[in-house]
C-alpha cells in the first residue's frame, strides 16, 4: 500500500547513481531537540559543501537546531519551521515551500540521524518532487534508505549520506561556529577569566539533560574541582541550562574556589566562543561537551557504562580521555557512574593539561577556527 502511494506521488523506480551524483540542491530535516544530535550532524553540511562547492544547502530546523546552525558557513539557509511532531501539515507546507525556493532541480530531502520516525519520512515524501535519502524506520518511503549502526557512530553514519550520493568523504569533526556578535556579547563574562592568562580555565559540566542515566556524584565532582584548583590554581567555569543553574550553585557553595557559573546565561554559539577561551573541559556525556569538542577544546568525559562510547564520543583522539567502566546491558533507574573514580578523572585531567598546556595562542587558534566574520544568518 505504501509503495503504491509512493509510485502515485513520485512515479516508479529509484534514482540511478548518475542521477544521485548530479544532485546539487538539498533540504536537510533537522528537528532534533538534544543538543548533541544537532552538533553531530554538522559534519554532514561540511562534507556536502566540500564535495560539491556549487551545491545549495537549506535546513528545515527546530529552534534548538537553528541556535546551533545559524552561523554555519556550510549552510546557505537555516529556517525554523513548524515541528512535524506538533503540527504535521503546517510542517509539510513549510518544507514544501523551502524545497520549491531552492534553485532548479534536481533536489534532495535528507533525514539525518536522530528521530528516525516514519513521520519524517512521510514529510519528505509529501514535500515535493525530490530524491529522499536518510535514516528511517520506513525504508519504502526513501529512495536511499540507510540503517544506523551505533558502533560506527553518529558522525560516520551522517557522512554515509554523502557517500550514498557517490562522493567519497573523509571523517570530519563536528564544528559549531560563532559570529563577532557572539564574541561581543560574551566579553563581560570573559573579563572575569582574564585576571591571569597563565591560570588554567577548566570548564565543568556537572549536570545532564535528564533524559539519560549518566549522573556522577556531586561529592566526587567537588573533590575533583577542589583538587584541580588547589594543584594548578585553576578557575572553575560551570556551564549548563537555566534549569541546571540551581543544582550547579548548590555544588559550588562548598568549594574553596567557587569560580563562575554561566548556566542559562549564554546562547549555544556564545557558549562555543567562551569554550574556545578555556583550556580543558571535565564533563558528563551531554550537550555542552559536544559543543566543546566542536571548537577543539581538550576534555575528560565521564561516560556511562551502559552506552557504547563509539556512538557519541571521540575515540582515538589524543585531545580526549573517555572514562568508562566495564560495559553493562542497561542502566537501572537509580544508576549513576560509580565505575569512574575521582583519581581517574584527576589523572586524566592532569595528563591533558600537560599535553595541551595553558596557552593564549591555543585559545586564539580555537577562536579563529570557529569564528565567522560578518553577521549571522
Amino acid at each position: 500500500m505504501i509503495a503504491h502511494v509512493v509510485r502515485l506521488l513520485h512515479g516508479g523506480g529509484r534514482f540511478s547513481r548518475t542521477e544521485l551524483a548530479g544532485i546539487r540542491n538539498f533540504v536537510v530535516l533537522q528537528y532534533e531537540s538534544p543538543l548533541g544530535s544537532v552538533v553531530h550532524a554538522t559534519p554532514l553540511f561540511e562534507a556536502l559543501k566540500r564535495s560539491m562547492p556549487d551545491c545549495h544547502i537549506a535546513v528545515a530546523a527546530s529552534t534548538v537546531a537553528a541556535n546551533v546552525l545559524h552561523s554555519n558557513p556550510y549552510i546557505d539557509r537555516c529556517v525554523v519551521t513548524p515541528s512535524p511532531f506538533k503540527d504535521f501539515w503546517r510542517s509539510v507546507r513549510a518544507v514544501r515551500a523551502l524545497l520549491e525556493s531552492t534553485p532548479a532541480s534536481p533536489r534532495c530531502v535528507i533525514t539525518a540521524i536522530g528521530k528516525q520516525r516514519t513521520r519524517l519520512s512521510l514529510l519528505s515524501l509529501l514535500a515535493g518532487s525530490a530524491a529522499r535519502i536518510g535514516f528511517t524506520l520506513a525504508p519504502e518511503l526513501c529512495d536511499v534508505p540507510l540503517v544506523f549502526d551505533p558502533q560506527r557512530g553518529q558522525i560516520e553514519s551522517n557522512l554515509d549520506i554523502v557517500r550514498s550520493l557517490g562522493h567519497p568523504v573523509p571523517f570530519y569533526e563536528p564544528r559549531v561556529f560563532f559570529s563577532r556578535q557572539d564574541v561581543e556579547k560574551t566579553k563581560p563574562w570573559l573579563a572575569s577569566l582574564e585576571i591571569d592568562p597563565a591560570v588554567p580555565r577548566i570548564v565543568f559540566v556537572t549536570q545532564n539533560s535528564g533524559g539519560q542515566r549518566n549522573q556522577w556524584s556531586p561529592t566526587r565532582f567537588r573533590q575533583v574541582i577542589s583538587r584541580l584548583a588547589s594543584a594548578s590554581g585553576a578557575i572553575p567555569v560551570f556551564v549548563g541550562t537555566e534549569n541546571e543553574a540551581v543544582p550547579i550553585d548548590d555544588l559550588r557553595k562548598d568549594l574553596p574556589e567557587k569560580g563562575i557559573s554561566l548556566a542559562g546565561k549564554t546562547t549555544t554559539t556564545e557558549l562555543a566562543f567562551l569554550l574556545t577561551q578555556c583550556d580543558l573541559v571535565v564533563s558528563l556525556d551531554t550537550g555542552p561537551f559536544h559543543v566543546a569538542r566542536a571548537v577543539g577544546l581538550p576534555g575528560v568525559v565521564i561516560a556511562p557504562a551502559w552506552q557504547d562510547s563509539r556512538e557519541w564520543l571521540p575515540m582515538n583522539d589524543l585531545r580526549y580521555r573517555v572514562l568508562r567502566g566495564p560495559a553493562i546491558a542497561k542502566g537501572q533507574p537509580d544508576y549513576w557512574i560509580k565505575e569512574v573514580s575521582v583519581e581517574q578523572v584527576l589523572t586524566a585531567a592532569h595528563a591533558l593539561l600537560e599535553a595541551f598546556p595553558v596557552s593564549s595562542k591555543a585559545r586564539e587558534a580555537r577562536c579563529n577556527h570557529s569564528l565567522v566574520e560578518g553577521s549571522a544568518r
